[in-house]
């Protein structure tokens, strides 16, 4: 049973991201779901503590996007030798 997201803020006060416990897998183990304000989910952390520096960082890089699937982070690996999308500070 997923909870309602908690908001998170940069240091200006700004709302940057949510994170939202979630229960994921067969044994139904506890996780911190991170997400940006723009919906693109950067994963399930095991602590409330990842999941917050997850969307801290992302917002801290310029939140790059993968132009091929905008609801992912830039993932070099991944994006097959893509340039990123930048969209720039909150």
């Amino acid at each position: 049973m997923a909870e309602q997201p908690f908001s998170i803020h940069d240091e200006r006060g700004r709302p940057i991201g949510t994170v939202r416990r979630v229960q994921l897998g067969r044994n139904r183990r506890e996780f911190w779901e991170a997400r940006a304000l723009d919906g693109c989910d950067l994963g399930a952390h095991p602590r409330r503590v990842d999941a917050e520096w997850a969307i801290q960082d992302d917002n801290d890089a310029g939140r790059p996007r993968d132009p091929d699937s905008p609801q992912q982070r830039y993932r070099p690996l991944f994006s097959r030798g893509a340039e990123p999308l930048y969209l720039g500070p909150v």
